[in-house]
C-alpha cells in the first residue's frame, strides 16, 4: 500500500475532485445511476466527492493497493465503492475553484501505462454531520470576533483507497459495468445525499449517447457551414462567388470588395482577356507610378506579351524598388489621398485614401501580371494598380470598362 496524499484539503461547497484530465462539469451527471451521492463516478476519468464540511479544512487521505484491502475499520462511519476508469497514469486532487492540491500517481516509475486498469474505489468518511455544523463544534459565542481557526479544525475526516478492479477476486471483465454500492450508512447528511443520487434520472443509454454525440456532430456541421457561407460573403463582397472566382487564389478580396461587379466581369471573360487584363493593369499601375517607360523593364513586359515567366531579375521586389529609385531620370511623389473633412467610416476605402508610395503599389502589378492562373493575375494586377491610382482610382475603374467592355456588369 501506498499513501498518495494525508493532509490538510481545503474544500468549498462541500466539493472535492479527483480527476484525470478534466474536472467533472456536471454533478448530476457524476451521480445519476448510482445508489450513493457521496462519490460520483459517472463522469468518465473523474470523481466528484462530497464532504460535511461546506468550506474549510479536512483531513484527507488518498491509499493506493495493489489488491482490494480488509474491509473498512469500525471508525469509519460513511463507506461507498464505485468503480474508475482513470484516462491518465497520475491523478489530480483538485479542491473547488482551485489547481491541483496533490498529484495522485496510480503506476510505479517505469511501469507500462498504455493501458490503465478498471480501478475500485472506496471512500470513507466520519464525523460528517458534525462537520456541516459551519463552527464544526465550536462555540460561537468563546469564539473571539476575528478568530477563524475554526475553518482549519473541521471534525470530519475522508479516506480515498485505490485498487485495481481484477484484483478483488471477480472477473476482471466485471470492472466496467460494476455498480457503485453503499456499505456503510450512519450520519443524516450521507443519507441525504444517497437519497438525492437515486432520485435523478437515469444516466442516457449507450445508444442514446450515441444519438446524442451524432446529433451534436450534425449541429456543429451546420452551424460551420452557416459560418462558412458567412464568411465567403462577407470577403466577396455580399454574395456567393462563382465556383471559378472561389477555385481562384491570391490576393484578390481587396478588389471584389471593392468592385465585385467588375470582378464578376473578369470571371466571365475568357483567359485570353484575362491576361489582357493583367498586363493593361500593370502597365496601368506603372504609367501613373511614372516607371513605364524604363528602358531596362523592357524584358519584362516582353515576356508577359508572349506569355511565358518573368526573367529571374524581376521576381524581387525589394530588390526591383531599389534599383528603380536608383534611376536618376525617375522622379516619385507620396500623396495624401483622402478628401478633406472624410471620416474612417469605410475601412477599406480609408486603406486606399491612406497617402502611399506609388511605386511600391505599383511593383506587386507585374509579379501579378505573371501568375500562371489568367483570373487570378487579372485580379491581382487590378487591385495592385486600384492602390497605385489611390483617390484617383474610380477614374482608373472607368479606363478598364472603357478598355474591356465585355467586363462591364
Amino acid at each position: 500500500m501506498r499513501v498518495l496524499f494525508d493532509g490538510k484539503a481545503p474544500v468549498a461547497y462541500g466539493q472535492i475532485y479527483v480527476t484525470s484530465r478534466e474536472l467533472p462539469d456536471d454533478m448530476a451527471g457524476s451521480f445519476a445511476g448510482q445508489a450513493n451521492g457521496l462519490c460520483g463516478g459517472g463522469q468518465p476519468g473523474t470523481l466528484f466527492l462530497m464532504t460535511g464540511t461546506h468550506s474549510g479544512q479536512v483531513q484527507f487521505t488518498v491509499e493506493l493497493h495493489e489488491v482490494e484491502p480488509p474491509a473498512a475499520e469500525e471508525e469509519w462511519e460513511e463507506v461507498v465503492e464505485v468503480s474508475f476508469a482513470p484516462r491518465a497514469a497520475v491523478l489530480d486532487l483538485v479542491p473547488w475553484g482551485d489547481d491541483s492540491l496533490a498529484r495522485l500517481p496510480l503506476t510505479s516509475d517505469g511501469q507500462d501505462t498504455s493501458r490503465l486498469p478498471v480501478y475500485r474505489v472506496r471512500y470513507c468518511a466520519m464525523g460528517m454531520d458534525e462537520g456541516h455544523d459551519p463552527f464544526g463544534g465550536h462555540d460561537p459565542d468563546e469564539l473571539d470576533e476575528n478568530d477563524y481557526t475554526y475553518m482549519d479544525q473541521r471534525p470530519d475526516r475522508y479516506l480515498l483507497c485505490f485498487w485495481p478492479e481484477d484484483a478483488t477476486g471477480g472477473d476482471p471483465g466485471d470492472g466496467v459495468t460494476r455498480a457503485d454500492a453503499i456499505l456503510r450508512q450512519t450520519s443524516g447528511g450521507a443519507a441525504y445525499w444517497h437519497a438525492w443520487a437515486r432520485a435523478l434520472p437515469p444516466p442516457p443509454t449507450l445508444s442514446e449517447q450515441v444519438e446524442a454525440e451524432m446529433l451534436k456532430r450534425v449541429e456543429q456541421e451546420r452551424r460551420d457551414e452557416e459560418y462558412r457561407k458567412r464568411d465567403e460573403l462577407r470577403r466577396w463582397g455580399g454574395r456567393p462567388p462563382s465556383e471559378r472566382l472561389r477555385r481562384v487564389r491570391g490576393n484578390v478580396y481587396g478588389i471584389a470588395l471593392l468592385d465585385r461587379a467588375l470582378v464578376d466581369g473578369v470571371a466571365e471573360a475568357d483567359a485570353v482577356v484575362q491576361r489582357q487584363i493583367a498586363i493593361w493593369a500593370a502597365r496601368q499601375a506603372f504609367t501613373v507610378a511614372g516607371i513605364a517607360d524604363l528602358d531596362w523593364m523592357t524584358p519584362a513586359w516582353t515576356a508577359l506579351d508572349r506569355g511565358v515567366p518573368l526573367p529571374a531579375e524581376f521576381a524581387d521586389m525589394s530588390a526591383l524598388r531599389t534599383r528603380i529609385v536608383g534611376e536618376p531620370a525617375v522622379t516619385f511623389s507620396v500623396v495624401s489621398l483622402r478628401p478633406a473633412g472624410r471620416g474612417l467610416t469605410d475601412p477599406l476605402r480609408a486603406f486606399i485614401d491612406a497617402p502611399v508610395d506609388s511605386v511600391a503599389m505599383a511593383l506587386p502589378a507585374l509579379l501579378a501580371a505573371g501568375e500562371s492562373d489568367p483570373l487570378q493575375a487579372a485580379l491581382e494586377a487590378l487591385w495592385a494598380a486600384v492602390n497605385t491610382y489611390a483617390a484617383r482610382r474610380s477614374e482608373f475603374l472607368a479606363e478598364a470598362r472603357r478598355a474591356f467592355p465585355i467586363v462591364d456588369r
